[in-house]
């Protein structure tokens, strides 16, 4: 009872910090953006989206090290498919998401590109039966580099007559708060998926489940949480920007990294089946945000089912490859 009521306690603390982290982190970025110049959905992209792939960065790393490309992959991929299913549906059925004609013609390039990126990892590797080796890696470690150094002097305009300029004292201010607020939302994050699985364990549910649930939730926390702070302080931007980006960040700084350092074989099942989620969940977003220029309530709960059906397709596949 005393393991249950600490697990209690800190999931409520670590809840807390995290909501209060996120806030300062969406509060900084876009005081940095207002300094800098920059749109808050391209610094949403080139920053913010950076620092919440680092759990993702990671655990691809240390699998890829360790010689399980595939877990590095399936991170990769599923990261990217809950990132717009998971993130952008519960966000727009707890508050809706409006989507501005300038941010849609950059969510449709980078929705564009992660598609265009993904095809090419999976049927260059899986279907012609090679890793993903040190050239591929690099061809998408040098994609990430173009398209940062392509947004950054597209979007770099300053902005001298902004009602509310940002003095350099203040913009050093926002970074070191935007620094603490990742690495507090980051820290917290694990406390929250840690608490959840000591109370889960105390209740007698099975880790398998708590694995398939709690944790697979919990690596999604640091875009879910500043995704719904950014949502409610009608941050718009970051919130696309964070939540797209963070998938082209996966697919080409993350996946690029990993395979660079060892070679990673995509198995074909499994993963064609992601691939097709990925394009039609970026198609779907793309069609819904060209057509109402927001995602409202119920284009949220079609995500989320949607989500819930990959999930049920990847169970399937899996099964049928340990012949169940």
């Amino acid at each position: 009872m005393i393991e249950i009521a600490v697990a209690v306690g800190g999931l409520a603390v670590s809840l807390a910090v995290l909501g209060r982290s996120s806030e300062i982190v969406v509060d900084s970025i876009a005081k940095l953006s207002r300094y800098f110049g920059i749109s808050q959905l391209a610094i949403g992209f080139l920053l913010l989206a950076v620092a919440t792939s680092l759990p993702e960065l990671s655990v691809s790393l240390l699998s890829s090290v360790t010689g399980e490309g595939a877990i590095a992959a399936g991170n990769i991929f599923g990261s990217n498919i809950a990132n717009i299913l998971v993130i952008i549906g519960m966000a727009a059925c707890l508050y809706g998401v409006k989507i501005r004609g300038k941010d849609l013609k950059e969510i449709g390039l980078l929705l564009l590109l992660t598609t265009v990126i993904s095809v090419y990892i999976v049927f260059s590797s899986s279907v012609q039966g090679q890793a993903l080796g040190f050239i591929e890696g690099a061809v998408l470690l040098g994609i990430f580099g173009v398209y940062a150094w392509h947004g950054m002097s597209r979007e770099r305009k300053g902005l001298p007559n902004h009602p509310k300029p940002v003095k350099k004292e203040q913009a050093l201010n926002a970074f070191l708060l935007f620094i603490g607020g990742v690495v507090l939302v980051l820290v917290s994050s694990g406390f929250v998926v840690e608490s959840a699985v000591k109370l889960s364990l105390g209740f007698g549910i099975a880790e398998s489940f708590i694995g398939a649930t709690v944790i697979a939730i919990g690596t999604s926390l640091p875009e879910l949480s500043i995704g719904l702070q950014s949502i409610r302080k009608k941050k718009y931007g970051i919130f696309l920007g964070n939540a797209i980006g963070s998938n082209m960040i996966n697919l080409t700084l993350v996946l690029g990294v990993a395979a660079v350092l060892n070679p990673i074989a995509v198995q074909i099942p499994v993963f064609i089946a992601a691939l097709l989620f990925a394009v039609v969940a970026n198609m779907l977003l793309l069609y819904v945000a060209a057509v109402n220029k927001r995602v409202q309530r119920i284009g949220g709960a079609m995500f989320l089912v949607f989500y819930l059906v990959y999930l049920g397709a990847i169970f399937v596949l899996q099964l049928g490859e340990l012949g169940v």
